[in-house]
This record gives C-alpha cells, sequence and structure tokens, in this order.
C-alpha cells in the first residue's frame, strides 16, 4: 500500500484495501467496533487531588470514616443551651428566669449560654431553647415554653461512626460528597486519572467564506468530551497525511480523536496516516450515520476516526469514543443519557444491516422520527429531543410500539 511503513498493518474492514475511490467492500458490526474498544479499555491509573476538587471525578480507592460526625455533642440549631429539666411548666403565661450566661464555660446551675448550630454544647447542657422560644434581657433569659432533654441536641457520632464504609471506588462523586469529605477534615483522595484526549482536527478547509467543517467539530465535542471525564490535551489542525500522522504519533494523549477526511475520497487519507505509525483495526461500521468510522492504536494509545460530517461525527462520538472516555475513567461506559420509553407515534424507518441513531422528538408523548425532508444533518439534531437505537437486524418500529427514547438535554449536565 503507498505510503505504509514496514511493520504497520492496515486492517480496513475485511479486505484491508485502500478504500479510496473504491469504497468499502465490507463493514463491520457496531457490536464488533464495541468489542474491540471494550478490550482496549482498562481503567486509568489513579491520582491524588485535594478532596475540594472531588465533585465530579471518579473515586479509585473506597474511603471510609476515619472519624465520629459530630466527633462531640453540639448544638443543632441557634438558641439557648440550657438544662432541660429548669425549663418544665415554663409557658407564656408562666415564664421561668434564667441567668443569662457568657459562653465559653460549663453551665452553671439556673443558666442558659446563647450557642450557634454546629458549636460545641457546653458542659452541663442537655437542650437548646430556640431563639423565638425565650426573652432576652441584659442579665436574664425568660423562658417561655418547654424543652425535652436532647432538644435542638446533635449527638457525638449521630450522623456517622468511625469506620462507616462511605463511598466504594468508582463511585462518581457529587458535590455533597466533597462536602461531607471536608467536613471529616478529609485533605486528599485517590481518584481514577481523566483521559487526556488530544483532538486532530483533519478535515479540509472549505472555499472562501464558508466553514471548515472542524469548526463544527470543536464547539460539538468539547463539551461532550467533558462529560464523560476526558481532558482535553491538546487540539490540532491537520489538513494533510503527514500533519496527521504526526499529531496521531505525538506523546501525551490516552486516546486520539480524528475528525474528518475518513471517507472514500482521494483526500481521506486520515486511515492512511494511522497505519503509518499504528494499526487501523477498524475502518467502516455498519452505523448510520457514521458509516466511515475507524478504529485503530498507535502502541497503547486509542485512535479513533469520527467522520467529517456533524451529525455522523456526533453519532460515532456518542457511540464509541464517549463509551471508550468513560470506561478509561472509571465510569459507566453505557450511555449517559436519561431514558424514556414511549409508543412511536409515526413510523421510524431504518435499514436492515445498519445499526442506525435515529433522531426523534416527542409529540404529545408519543415518538417521532425527524427526517431528512426536515433538513437531515444537524438541522435535525436541533429539532430532536433525542434519539432511538435501531439495531441492524430491524427495519425500523412501527407505530404502536415502545422504544427507549435517549433524552440529549439530561446527558449535558457537566
Amino acid at each position: 500500500m503507498v505510503g505504509q511503513e514496514p511493520g504497520h498493518r492496515v486492517s480496513v474492514g475485511a479486505s484491508g484495501a485502500d478504500v479510496r475511490r473504491t469504497g468499502f467492500s465490507d463493514r463491520a458490526s457496531l457490536e464488533k467496533a464495541v468489542g474491540w474498544l471494550d478490550a482496549r479499555a482498562a481503567v486509568l491509573p489513579p491520582e491524588a487531588i485535594r478532596s475540594e476538587d472531588a465533585a465530579g471525578r471518579v473515586l479509585a480507592t473506597p474511603i471510609d470514616a476515619a472519624t465520629d460526625l459530630p466527633p462531640l455533642d453540639r448544638a443543632g440549631e441557634d438558641g439557648f443551651a440550657l438544662r432541660s429539666a429548669e425549663t418544665i411548666g415554663a409557658g407564656s403565661y408562666s415564664p421561668i428566669l434564667l441567668e443569662l450566661q457568657p459562653a465559653g464555660s460549663p453551665l452553671r446551675a439556673g443558666a442558659a449560654t446563647p450557642v450557634a448550630a454546629g458549636t460545641p454544647l457546653p458542659c452541663g447542657a442537655d437542650a437548646v431553647l430556640p431563639f423565638g422560644m425565650a426573652h432576652l434581657d441584659a442579665r436574664t433569659v425568660e423562658v417561655v415554653g418547654a424543652v425535652a432533654e436532647g432538644m435542638g441536641v446533635e449527638r457525638h457520632g449521630q450522623q456517622l461512626r468511625a469506620g462507616t464504609a462511605l463511598f466504594g471506588a468508582g463511585r462518581a462523586l457529587r458535590p455533597q460528597d466533597a462536602a461531607l469529605l471536608a467536613t471529616l477534615g478529609v485533605g486528599s483522595i485517590q481518584v481514577v486519572r481523566r483521559p487526556r484526549v488530544r483532538l486532530v482536527l483533519a478535515g479540509p478547509k472549505g472555499p472562501a467564506g464558508t466553514a471548515f467543517q472542524g469548526d463544527a467539530h470543536r464547539p460539538m465535542l468539547l463539551p461532550l468530551i467533558a462529560r464523560d471525564g476526558g481532558l482535553v490535551e491538546s487540539i490540532v489542525l491537520a489538513s494533510e497525511r503527514a500533519s496527521t500522522r504526526r499529531a496521531v504519533a505525538a506523546p501525551g494523549a490516552d486516546v486520539v480523536l480524528v475528525t474528518g477526511r475518513t471517507g472514500t475520497g482521494p483526500d481521506d487519507e486520515a486511515p492512511l496516516a494511522i497505519a503509518d505509525v499504528g494499526e487501523l483495526a477498524i475502518h467502516g461500521i455498519a452505523l448510520r450515520p457514521g458509516a466511515s468510522a475507524g478504529l485503530g492504536a498507535v502502541a497503547t494509545v486509542s485512535v479513533l476516526l469520527l467522520p467529517g460530517d456533524p451529525l455522523a461525527c456526533l453519532c460515532a462520538y456518542e457511540l464509541l469514543a464517549g463509551r471508550l472516555l468513560r470506561r478509561l475513567g472509571g465510569r459507566d461506559p453505557e450511555l449517559p443519557h436519561r431514558v424514556r420509553e414511549a409508543e412511536v407515534g409515526r413510523k421510524i424507518v431504518s435499514g436492515i444491516g445498519f445499526a442506525e441513531m435515529c433522531e426523534v422528538r416527542l409529540v404529545d408523548g408519543r415518538v417521532e422520527p425527524v427526517g431528512r425532508a426536515e433538513g437531515g444533518g444537524l438541522a435535525s439534531a436541533i429539532r430532536s429531543d433525542g434519539f432511538v437505537l435501531v439495531p441492524a437486524a430491524l427495519e425500523g418500529y412501527a407505530p404502536g410500539t415502545r422504544v427507549v427514547v435517549h433524552l440529549y438535554e439530561s446527558a449535558m449536565v457537566l
């Protein structure tokens, strides 16, 4: 093959042929492509981060509580710390007067001390009287309501005991998790390292005054990569084979995404650039849109070819690249979208032999396809509420069939 260096293997579809100007003689199934990726996707090694930066990261090692929470009896609300027995019989018509004692010393009999929620309970106190149940003057607290022992008090270890299992390895940490770690005084934690992603924009420049396809890829892929836990290491513009080859082979990334120049045109050289420096394992997948997608590797780095058409690029990213990033980062590899089961209102048409990501919208609770007649491409994506995956063995879904819709908006919470 022209331009192939010794020691590297090209496996384009089943034929191993250069598909430029000839087309694909065979395509791998989506299941085969996913299996190839999964086999390569070992979870990345851990790294230490500050617990205050934990939200959104995936825990690499389990965490148990090292201390009780709270570590001592403390006020559960703002009010006066006092002895509950000294409030018995208090009411608005029979108030009880207690001495106002400054904070900072053990509570004397017949006294009350102002406390703030979360502060230690003074020695001798067993309850907190809310400020609204007392009248205060310079020297006394007039109690107008009784409180029981323990009222307004958070007891030592009430929330957690030392040794309690908090989070298991693989948990995607939430803001409230980070807050708990800070409350417990955890300074640093071990999390799965985020996959470093190199984005190689290999599409050709358009005519003067028109947009380069990569202009669409960049704003679409960057938030998707972030959603899936990836960290963009660099963005490289590569308009020909040699520059694509250099971008793919350069060290520093865990995953390389090459967008554009993946098809059968004379200048579609991205697959050959990968084969020059590594292995092109799959080129051509039975997937619509996204049939010219491909998978390969340079040493231990996975390289994915994403088609130049923006909607095809989106499909290949969602079903292949996103899954790889989630696996590498220790996340659930399945699609991150919230799903909704609904009945098909208008037939969803697909072709046998290709898995298809069909753009759909929900109309009065029923699923309707957003088709080519309405513009196709990105125009269909912006009119869609989500997508339905149609397996390669089906011709689509008839009206009345219940299908699973993957909803777009719910997947973009970063």
